[in-house]
């Protein structure tokens, strides 16, 4: 359209008033596209006028009978007549010479005028200020969604030339086309931002996306790791078992203390363990070398220190996240205990009934007696507490209940294989009594255990307890010797599916597997130094929790007697050997030890041993991450192995001197382990186990990725690897 000047002066054209409502010439545009189809009726001439800001509508009938006159109230729209006039914008107020008012043109005073201009309604104004499709590409602002369809019934109007306007002005150019304008119904959500919504989802759905990969990666990197499945402190983890007595002496009296220990417990820490066992550690007759001769259970022997340095301990360990472990034996006392004097006192008086007649327990060693050496002369014996008393069962839950609350994290239950109790029922009973006790103390994954041996388990399964399952739901772990010997390893597997039998009585306890302790000779001195390393890793790669005792790492052998060359009594507690310096720096200020160090402390000590200490260090700790690894032997779960049983290990091979172990779970890495007990050099093929091996530890010198189906293994030699998929 063309621009004019009135005499007035310059003014802006209609179209350029419009514009600033819509674009008259997209207007146009988009009315002719919305005509295109064949299906819409024909369409009088079209006149939009310069001079005046007006579009001049003729309602035809059919707009007549869809219009009702609360629609057109609403609309601003005023008819007039057969053929109302709609001005949707005109300010008459100015006393425009072009207008042309008669009786059939009804005005739209200011105000209502301005109304028409400025509705944010756009189902009801004709030509709104937006649309729900401004954001539309290749749409204009301004046009009804509902233009395009063409299934609607859509009422027209006829458009024609007005009647009454100045048709013979020079700027007078009437549009000839054809124009269809819909009615838009009030449709509530074309009033929302469409854009922004769009952007919103967008975002919204590119942050699922994510989320979503990282929960899968998240999942399977946890399958790896070993926490797809929870497991207590206790189960899959290993124990650091320590005799206090001979670990370190803080005060230069020849006797390990708990302050000591204190001071070594950065190199418990790094071995990675997750709990620290010590042997009985309550004031003896003869401490520490008759340390089972239990005076007093309330209180630390004064070899180790005081209370307070106990006290101290537990805080120091729990700091670190380590547990603590008390070993007591619940079955016998010291008969210099104060409950057996008064008992031999007063044979009619209070505690008439706390011991069995006159019955007692002579010290008893693994040691024949020509291979014995006592360094002092043991003196004292043991009674047995008769726990078919009730008084008896008061007694004994104070004293758990005392070091429960002094921190304590569980008790190894020794010695249960001779407890006087008159039935299995009654056994049953107590033990209950002690894991209501523990339980009241547990809180959320701070649980307090309960350990037995196999035994006093294989004793109740030899009588035919009744209670046993029941007993063994009433216990978190299973005490179990490995028994390596050279040349008869084969032995190896039935001690390993015997273990996993209890898992057909009760699935609750877990087997905790040791190669030595307090009670049995070093594994050193059993076994020749150059397996001792071996054996160690391979202990680590059974099913469920390990226990070491302390000096293993490092070779530490019995205590002997160097001008006779036989061992003392109890000498499997011989100190431990630090540093290749005055007493192996277990004591010092020319002090001597309690039980002699021995003469290899030279080259076995901790200083001289640091490689095998860090790979018993990383390997520990695989274990401890790995659900292939931690697992027990046998495991059932309903999420994991829908309910069926499932084996966590398989023997590939196994003679009198190899074993080749793997080790699995649902969704993990699988380990193998290869552990060679012979004399000789061997070379086998395991091409039909496996199709290749990654090496991840080693005792001996070999490839990362050696040849299955040529392995190789010297004497000793122990390999942990992953199988390749």
């Amino acid at each position: 359209m063309n621009s004019n000047q009135t005499d007035s002066g310059p003014t802006v054209s209609s179209k350029q008033k419009l514009s600033m409502l819509h674009d008259v010439e997209s207007l146009d545009d988009r009315f002719t596209t919305a005509l295109s189809s064949p299906e819409l009726p024909d369409i009088e001439p079209s006149v939009i006028t310069t001079d005046c800001l007006e579009i001049l509508v003729d309602f035809g009938q059919i707009d007549m009978d869809h219009t009702s006159s609360s629609a057109a109230a609403d609309t601003s729209f005023v008819l007039g007549g057969d053929a109302g006039v709609v001005t949707c914008v005109r300010d008459i107020s100015s006393g425009d010479p072009y207008v042309d008012i008669s009786e059939d043109t009804v005005l739209i005073p200011e105000e209502h005028a301005q109304k028409v201009l400025d509705i944010d309604d756009p189902f009801t104004c004709l030509i709104p200020k937006y649309s729900s499709t401004d954001s539309e590409t290749g749409i204009e602002p301004g046009l009804c969604t509902h233009l395009l369809e063409t299934d609607r019934q859509v009422p027209s109007y006829n458009i024609r030339q007005p009647h009454r306007m100045h048709g013979t002005l020079p700027s007078y150019s009437p549009r000839i086309g054809q124009l269809t304008v819909a009615k838009c119904p009030s449709i509530f959500y074309l009033h929302w931002n469409w854009a922004a919504i769009r952007l919103g989802c967008f975002v919204m759905l590119v942050f699922t996306m994510v989320s979503m990969f990282c929960v899968v990666i998240r999942l399977v990197a946890s399958n790896e790791a070993g926490s797809d499945l929870r497991r207590g402190w206790w189960q899959g983890t290993v124990s650091y078992e320590i005799f206090p007595a001979s670990f370190q002496d803080s005060d230069s009296d020849g006797f390990g203390d708990l302050r000591g220990l204190i001071q070594r417990l950065d190199y418990i820490q790094s071995l990675n363990v997750a709990s620290v066992r010590l042997n009985s550690i309550f004031s003896a007759l003869d401490y520490p070398l008759e340390y089972t001769h239990i005076i007093d259970f309330l209180r630390v022997d004064p070899h180790l220190g005081r209370m307070s340095d106990f006290d101290l301990l537990v805080k120091d360990l729990h700091a670190r996240n380590l547990r603590l472990i008390l070993d007591i034996n619940p079955s016998l006392t010291s008969d210099q205990h104060t409950w057996a004097a008064h008992w031999l006192q007063n044979s009619s008086g209070q505690y008439r009934y706390y011991y069995v007649g006159n019955e007692t327990l002579e010290n008893v060693s693994d040691f024949e007696d020509d291979e014995k050496e006592n360094p002092s002369r043991p003196f004292g014996s043991k009674l047995f507490l008769n726990w078919s008393h009730s008084a008896v069962h008061k007694e004994m839950e104070n004293v758990l209940e005392f070091w429960l609350q002094k921190g304590v994290d569980g008790f190894y239950m020794k010695g249960l294989e001779q407890l006087r109790q008159d039935n299995h029922t009654g056994l049953y009973v107590v033990m209950k009594r002690w894991r209501h006790l523990l339980d009241i103390y547990s809180k959320d994954a701070n649980k307090k255990i309960m350990v037995v041996s196999d035994i006093f388990l294989n004793k109740l399964k030899n009588e035919r307890s009744p209670n046993l399952g029941l007993i063994l739901d009433l216990c978190d772990l299973i005490d179990v010797q490995l028994h390596i010997s050279l040349n008869q390893i084969s032995s190896i597997k039935t001690q390993i599916l015997q273990a996993a039998d209890w898992n057909s009585i009760s699935i609750k306890p877990w087997t905790h597997w040791h190669l030595g302790s307090a009670e049995t000779s070093r594994l050193a001195t059993r076994i020749d130094s150059s397996y001792t390393l071996g054996a160690m890793i391979f202990l680590l790669m059974l099913p469920g929790s390990i226990s070491l005792f302390y000096g293993d790492e490092i070779n530490l052998q019995n205590s002997i007697d160097v001008t006779t060359g036989k061992t003392y009594n109890e000498g499997q507690l011989c100190p431990m050997q630090w540093e290749p310096t005055f007493e192996a720096n277990f004591t010092g200020n020319g002090s001597l030890s309690w039980l002699p160090v021995r003469p290899d402390f030279l080259i076995n000590n901790v200083a001289q041993r640091n490689v095998n200490v860090s790979l018993i260090s990383q390997v520990i700790s695989i274990k401890q991450n790995s659900s292939s690894l931690g697992m027990k032997a046998e495991f059932k779960d309903e999420s994991v192995t829908r309910g069926k049983e499932f084996s966590t290990f398989l023997f590939h091979h196994i003679d009198n001197n190899l074993v080749v172990l793997e080790r699995h779970f649902p969704g993990n890495k699988k380990y193998v382990v290869f552990a060679e007990f012979g004399e000789t050099r061997r070379t086998l093929d395991f091409s039909r186990y496996f199709s290749s091996v990654k090496i991840l530890f080693s005792t001996k010198e070999v490839s990362e990725t050696p040849n299955v189906g040529q392995l190789s293994l010297s004497p000793g030699a122990v390999l942990i690897g992953e199988v390749g998929r």
